[in-house]
């Protein structure tokens, strides 16, 4: 194959050989081609392909970081492109309005949704007398939090969700097994897609929880042993494969902050919070 479609087929695919028209790679599974629709050449229809695993997951490659250029007629017609390499196509105006109204509406109702849910917590925390302790430690990787918890803590922790809780958090030891599984759940964390989310707020009398200004979405990842490629996420944090690391992969649950804490945020030593989390 050179690259073109062959006649108006919706299921072309590249070969092993074709390469991206952009940076002159092997396409191999995740690309994307831009064709005209034979009774309208005044659209395009964008054609892509990606990778679906069956089995453990793999760490994320590292890619090159590109700003996409604007599409160019006749050129980035019917070749390849990798997914990141892949010129930016500019809609019509009035579907851009369109789509604009439609991700405000959504906005809204989402956030309406938030505030309901939460005024509900509010309105419960005046009640709390002493509320149940946990434990779990705690570690930052790459900026962001990592709470780990034994599977019977976390079944534990799960029963009072929309409740006041304490957590009694230990930082983990620098250069240990449990900094490594650490970093491997955040690496997890960007590939998972099918992870369960979970909002927390960090109990504060004075500060009500309030959505998008002091809730934190975090990612709960379980069972990463049957999951991931151990062996890859090992060496992608500088680490052995070992019965160990699977054992403590299994038996743990690990709670990753989604988004990165602004500036520099070491745990403590020894701390307790007070948080309420909610499912998403």
């Amino acid at each position: 194959m050179d690259g073109r479609p062959a006649g108006n087929r919706v299921d072309v695919r590249p070969s092993r050989d074709d390469r991206c028209a952009e940076c002159g790679d092997v396409v191999a599974d995740a690309w994307v081609l831009y064709a005209q629709k034979p009774e309208d050449p005044q659209s395009l229809i964008s054609h892509f392909g990606g990778i679906i695993k069956a089995g453990p997951v793999e760490p994320k490659q590292a890619r090159p970081k590109r700003t996409a250029r604007a599409f160019r007629y006749p050129e980035d017609l019917d070749v390849f492109f990798h997914s990141w390499c892949a010129p930016r196509v500019e809609l019509p105006e009035k579907l851009q309005k369109e789509i604009a109204e439609i991700l405000a509406d959504g906005i809204f109702a989402a956030y309406e949704k938030a505030v309901g849910k939460w005024a509900k917590v509010g309105q419960m925390l005046d009640t709390v007398a002493i509320p149940p302790r946990c434990q779990a430690t705690v570690a930052s990787a790459e900026g962001r939090r990592v709470f780990t918890m034994t599977r019977p803590e976390w079944g534990r922790l799960r029963v009072h969700e929309g409740k006041l809780v304490e957590i009694e958090l230990e930082r983990v030891p620098s250069g240990s097994l449990e900094e490594s599984s650490s970093v491997i759940a955040r690496l997890a964390a960007e590939c998972l897609v099918d992870a369960r989310r979970i909002e927390v707020w960090r109990y504060n009398a004075k500060d009500k929880p309030t959505p998008y200004r002091n809730v934190h979405e975090y990612l709960v990842l379980q069972n990463l042993a049957r999951r991931l490629n151990v062996p890859m996420f090992a060496e992608r944090v500088s680490t052995q494969d070992s019965p160990q690391l699977r054992k403590h992969l299994r038996e743990h649950v690990f709670i990753v902050k989604e988004q990165p804490d602004k500036g520099r945020w070491e745990p403590k030593a020894q701390a307790l919070e007070r948080i309420v989390f909610l499912s998403t």
